[in-house]
């Protein structure tokens, strides 16, 4: 329909009633936008299709070089670097190359740093609102910071391979190296969250602080994400960062467009995340591990961590029914699944039977959902709103 013919619609539309004034000029407004929007699709033909044949004309120059000249190039690159390498080689003869990639890595994150935040203040600019960059912060500028955190994040662990020996998986149980530049990654990205605002930041930050936690492994350093050999740890961690979420949400007021609501449901679906984990691992491999890591664990630990992963899969769906949470029933109902799928090969079956663990398990869920169905219909769950 064009658009001439459309607002002689709107206008009898608006005559009968059917619509208001406020409504035939939101309508009118958003059909002026969506009249170029044949124009928008030419322009981002053109670019795609002139970066596709800028590339094809890079790779035929580049078949017209001939060796010896990338030679000289790469010998004329070599002499203007070379005294960095050789005081990079002072500085740590034996880890050289991890610090000048790390110091690399972070020029690298500053640059696209910049270019974020260039990109991000012109996003605000009508010469740079074309359909395929419409929003607040565009794209590319989400995109250059990413690029950006993810060679930061390569500096920080680039960093921490200088302290570590060379044969680290050798020297376990020594003593121990405290991963101090995870540490230092995580505190670098939760402050430029805070400060910019930016889940993508705090995700990396989080990352880096399970990093850390990863210091209590079998390993006398950092060498896994979370705690995964004493899973213990890794579920006060997760408690920790659930508490962070719930406080963040609160301080928001549960207002869904303040970023310390984003970054409170941020911490709780990590939290829950890395509790869920860890009860898994503790549901198969007991709760406390040995040196000998093949040798079964104690009934008592397997039984204790099952009841713990099935208490803690219907506590989240429970707090979900009574909140309205879709990601907390989401989490508990995936990880209750996983834990009836985990039951049929846990040792914990050894004990008791798979007959009778599974006869108790059906009898004891049935049990919960009456008891919660009778709470329900006797109103002591949900309250009953007076009217006045």
């Amino acid at each position: 329909m064009r658009f001439k013919a459309l607002m002689r619609y709107l206008k009898k539309w608006q005559n009968a009633g059917f619509i208001n004034e406020e409504q035939v000029g939101k309508i009118t407004e958003y059909m002026k936008a969506e009249k170029h929007r044949q124009f928008l699709k030419l322009i981002r033909v053109l670019f795609i299709l002139g970066g596709f044949w800028i590339f094809i004309g890079v790779i035929a120059t580049l078949r017209l070089i001939k060796i010896d000249m990338l030679i000289a190039i790469a010998r004329i690159l070599y002499s203007i670097v070379k005294p960095i390498i050789n005081l990079a080689k002072i500085l740590s003869p034996a880890h050289y190359r991890e610090l000048l990639s790390g110091i690399g890595c972070l020029f690298g994150w500053g640059f696209f740093h910049w270019l974020g935040m260039r990109l991000k203040s012109r996003s605000d600019k009508a010469t740079t609102e074309l359909g395929f960059l419409t929003e607040k912060e565009l794209r590319l500028g989400t995109s250059a910071f990413t690029i950006g955190y993810i060679l930061a994040a390569s500096a920080w662990a680039f960093f921490n391979q200088i302290i570590y020996p060379a044969n680290a998986y050798e020297m376990w149980g020594n003593e121990t190296i405290f991963p101090v530049f995870s540490l230092i990654g995580m505190i670098f990205f939760l402050a430029i969250a805070y400060l910019m605002e930016d889940q993508i930041a705090q995700l990396f930050g989080i990352g880096f602080l399970g990093h850390t936690i990863g210091l209590f492994t079998a390993y006398y350093f950092a060498c896994y994400v979370i705690g995964v050999q004493l899973p213990v740890i890794q579920t006060i961690i997760g408690i920790l960062l659930l508490f962070a979420g719930f406080w963040h949400v609160e301080k928001a007021g549960h207002k869904e467009d303040n970023f310390y609501f984003l970054f409170g449901r941020t911490y709780q679906w990590t939290g829950l995340l890395f509790i869920f984990l860890a009860l898994w691992i503790m549901s198969l491999w007991g709760i406390t591990y040995k040196e000998n890591y093949w040798m079964p664990p104690k009934v008592l630990e397997l039984w204790i961590a099952n009841f713990l992963f099935i208490g803690v899969s219907l506590l989240a769906m429970f707090y979900a029914a009574l909140n309205e949470d879709r990601m907390f029933f989401n989490f508990g109902l995936t990880f209750f699944i996983i834990e009836s799928y985990t039951l049929f090969f846990s040792r914990v079956w050894n004990t008791v039977g798979t007959a009778a663990g599974s006869l108790l398990l059906g009898v004891m869920l049935i049990t919960t959902g009456y008891i919660l169905r009778y709470l329900w219909l006797k109103g002591k769950i949900f309250k009953k709103v007076s009217k006045s």
